[in-house]
């Protein structure tokens, strides 16, 4: 009946190892502890010996003497037992101070991130990203005529266009084929100074030629310009005043 209760006991308990340095304690307490002879180590040894054993050679003469010296023995599991009863302690030490660490630097990142979060509220979009979807913008070429040669145009006002980032909605003049057409805008009528390059298809849309490209003029200073406009494979440029603002 006894045994059966020492072993429930035993089942129970969470650290085993403990429970058995226990027994062995209070046994070699209950028995008459011998005096120190000259052979005992000293304290500093025991005390190292109680706190890490596996550092202790079991060869080691000191060891040998300290399992079997009735004074050494007890004084071994006294410094035992203080070292196992502060080690859960230093240890729940060391776990508040982390969990203490770790709200810290959870504190200041959400800290940091709330007022990135506010900075961006605040703060305007750079100047970079606004405006950054294109504008749209028709060019009506319809009463422009096709000339080749600048001697063969009779005098006319520029077409106009902002000075920004374009969807051209563009008008080729009458009787305009429809096709592929490459577009540029270029500082003179040699095509010197190229600006801006675009392609795209035209289509007839009734009794009209049209087309859309896409043409970014966000560098370009005010001022004027030529307005080029080539159907693919005929290698022939229409030029076109053109007057940026």
């Amino acid at each position: 009946m006894i045994r059966m209760k020492e072993a429930r006991k035993i089942k129970g308990q969470t650290h085993p190892e403990q429970w058995l340095l226990e027994q062995l304690h209070a046994y070699t307490q209950r028995q008459p502890r011998g005096d120190k002879t000259p052979e005992c180590p000293d304290n500093s040894f025991l005390r190292a010996y109680a706190a890490n054993p596996g550092s202790f050679s079991l060869s080691d003469s000191r060891v040998r003497h300290v399992t079997s010296c009735d004074h050494c023995l007890p004084a071994l599991l006294d410094f035992r037992s203080a070292t196992t009863v502060r080690r859960p302690f230093q240890m729940r030490v060391a776990a508040v101070a982390s969990l203490c660490a770790a709200c810290l630097i959870a504190g200041f990142l959400g800290a940091r991130y709330w007022s990135h979060r506010q900075s961006i509220a605040v703060e305007p979009p750079p100047v970079s990203q606004q405006g950054s979807l294109p504008t749209e913008r028709t060019l009506d070429l319809t009463n422009y005529g096709t000339y080749r040669d600048a001697e063969d145009q009779p005098p006319r006002p520029p077409v106009t266009l902002p000075a920004a980032l374009l969807h051209v909605n563009l008008i080729l003049p009458r009787f305009s084929e429809a096709g592929r057409y490459t577009i540029m805008v270029v500082g003179d009528k040699e095509g010197n100074g190229r600006i801006a390059y675009a392609t795209g298809t035209a289509t007839m849309v009734g009794n009209q030629t049209k087309l859309s490209v896409t043409l970014d003029l966000r560098r370009v200073r005010p001022g004027n310009y030529v307005f080029l406009t080539e159907l693919n494979g005929q290698n022939d440029w229409y030029s076109y005043p053109l007057k940026i603002q």
